[in-house]
This record gives structure tokens, C-alpha cells and sequence, in this order.
């Protein structure tokens, strides 16, 4: 029974942030900008299941985001596809893109691998911006209206990716495979002795969290209708993936959907106040946070629940003097 309260705990916030749109009165920018944060909270998810479970952190997600983008762009404005099939068709190939390099470079740990993942992010930019024919370089690729969602309708869209997220999310916690990641993490050497297979492992986790970003790049080129090399490859992109996970706690079920929404608000203040300096500041928040709370949110709230009990018994016991 316990088991399934974190389901039913799920599927309740999901209910009521479907309605939440049509119940309450909520004006169209912000119903804008809550969609988009649900399709970063599911970016985010996805970015974990390689640098939480895998302790593998990548800077190269970008890539995925980018290639997820511009193949839905390319399906639905060359061959007409609905949107949905394009975004599914975005993820797929930037699942096997991200096998392409990530095979090989899965076998590299700790620093080796995220140096290797900023040489893939930044080659695959710099790819994508000279084959105009496909990603139009720095003119970018326009979407037609026609065919394609309404940012109010995205709304909902985005809550399906979010779901979808969460629960491979849970699936990956509590299963066999889970298990494995974890054991991975902790050691690669020894869990092989144990008869875990890493590199079967990591390449599943790998293509499945490069399926979801690129699912995810190909939402924001339908919510943007406007996409450009320089923005879906660029290294901000995956600093920002990081960030949210770091943020909310790296390693957790849910802790990248509260960096997401963290994040998201930072973003808009920084941008609105600070355009030119908000990736620096990024970057001192990173530090701040691994300096002084590892764990994130998560691991502030975990303490605080724990504080919680002491302090009641410490009240009784003084109210009873």
C-alpha cells in the first residue's frame, strides 16, 4: 500500500493541474510560461536519470534538444507531420544520437566524461549552425501556424510530458534497472562483478533520457515557432538542465521539477533585470548551492521534516515543566 501513495500522490497534482487552467483565473502569460516550466521539469527528469542515477554528469544535452527540435521542425514543415508524431520523431533520433557519442564515451568516468559531453555539445553547435540546409544556420527554421498547437493548448501538452517523466522517473527508482544505476554509480567495477551489465545500463538510461529531451526540444520549437541553432545548442541550455536538477536535488524522484520552477523564476528576473550578466550568475549560484546544500531542495526539506519531530517533543516536554 505505501508503494502506491506516491502514485496516487502523482496523479492527484496531475488532475489538478489540468484543471487548474479552466477552475482558475489565470492570465495568459503566466499559463504561457507554467506550460513551458512543465516541458523544463521534464527535461530536467530526464538530464537526472544519466547525472543522478548514473553519476554521470553531462554537459552535452543540449545536443539531444537541438536535434529533437530541428527533426520536428523538419517533419512538420517538409513532410507534414502532426505535430505529436514529429515531436516523437525528434525523440527517437535524438536518442540514437545521443547513443552515437554516448556509447563510446559512457566508458569514461567523473571529470573525463562531462569534458567529453562540452566537446559533443559544442561540435554538434557548431555542425548545426554551418548545414543551413537543414537547421537554416543563423536565420533559423520558422514553423507554420497551421498544423501546429496553440500556446494555450501547449499547456496541456506539456503536463503529458511532465507525467510521462515523472513516471519513468519512479520506474527507474524502483526497478531491477534502478537498482543497477544505483550500483553503477556507487561502483561500475563492482557492480559488474555482481552481474550488472554497466554499459547495457547506461546506454538504456542514456537513450531513453535523450528521447525525452528531444521530445522535450521539439515542445519548445512548436511553443517558439521560431528555433535557431544558437539557442537549441547552446551551452547555457545544458548549464540550465543542471542547474534544475542541482537546484531541486540531484539523484531524486522529483527534485528537478522544484529546481525547474526555481530556475524558471530566477530566469525570468535575471533576464528582465540582468540580461548580460545572468549566466555568470548561474554559475555562482551552482557553486553556492554545492557548497552549502548538496542535496537541494530536497535535502533542506528532508532536514527540516526531520528537525520537525524533535522540536515537538522538545515543546511538550518544556510545556509540561
Amino acid at each position: 500500500m505505501t508503494r502506491w501513495r506516491p502514485v496516487a500522490g502523482a496523479a492527484a497534482a496531475f488532475l489538478a493541474l489540468y484543471l487548474a487552467p479552466v477552475l482558475l483565473p489565470i492570465d495568459e502569460y503566466t499559463h504561457d510560461i507554467v506550460g513551458l516550466t512543465f516541458v523544463f521539469m521534464a527535461a530536467a527528469l530526464a538530464w537526472n536519470w544519466v547525472g543522478g542515477y548514473v553519476g554521470q554528469i553531462s554537459f552535452g544535452h543540449s545536443a539531444m534538444f537541438g536535434v529533437g527540435g530541428f527533426v520536428a521542425a523538419r517533419a512538420m514543415t517538409a513532410l507534414d507531420l502532426p505535430f505529436v508524431l514529429a515531436w516523437l520523431a525528434g525523440g527517437l533520433i535524438a536518442g540514437g544520437y545521443a547513443l552515437l557519442w554516448g556509447h563510446p564515451t559512457l566508458r569514461l568516468r567523473g571529470p573525463y566524461f562531462s569534458i567529453a559531453t562540452i566537446g559533443v555539445g559544442e561540435a554538434t553547435r557548431l555542425i548545426a549552425t554551418y548545414w543551413s540546409d537543414f537547421t537554416g544556420g543563423s536565420s533559423g527554421v520558422s514553423l507554420p501556424l497551421a498544423g501546429n498547437p496553440s500556446k494555450f493548448e501547449l499547456y496541456w501538452y506539456g503536463l503529458y510530458l511532465l507525467a510521462a517523466a515523472v513516471a519513468v522517473s519512479y520506474w527507474l527508482r524502483v526497478s531491477r534497472i534502478g537498482l543497477g544505476l544505483l550500483a553503477i554509480k556507487e561502483d561500475v567495477e563492482a557492480a559488474g562483478d555482481l552481474g550488472v551489465n554497466p554499459t547495457l545500463y547506461q546506454d538504456v538510461v542514456l537513450f531513453l533520457s535523450g528521447v525525452m529531451v528531444g521530445v522535450c526540444g521539439g515542445f519548445y520549437a512548436s511553443y517558439q515557432a521560431f528555433i535557431d541553432p544558437q539557442d537549441m545548442f547552446s551551452f547555457d541550455r545544458s548549464i540550465g538542465l543542471i542547474l534544475m536538477a542541482v537546484i531541486g536535488g540531484i539523484g531524486t524522484v522529483l527534485g528537478p521539477i522544484g529546481g525547474a520552477v526555481v530556475f524558471v523564476i530566477i530566469q525570468e528576473y535575471l533576464l528582465a533585470n540582468y540580461s548580460d550578466l545572468y549566466l555568470g550568475l548561474y554559475g555562482l549560484l551552482l557553486i553556492l548551492i554545492i557548497l552549502f546544500e548538496p542535496q537541494g531542495l530536497t535535502g533542506l526539506l528532508r532536514r527540516l521534516l526531520r528537525l520537525r519531530p524533535h522540536r515537538f517533543r522538545r515543546e511538550r516536554r518544556e510545556a509540561a515543566t
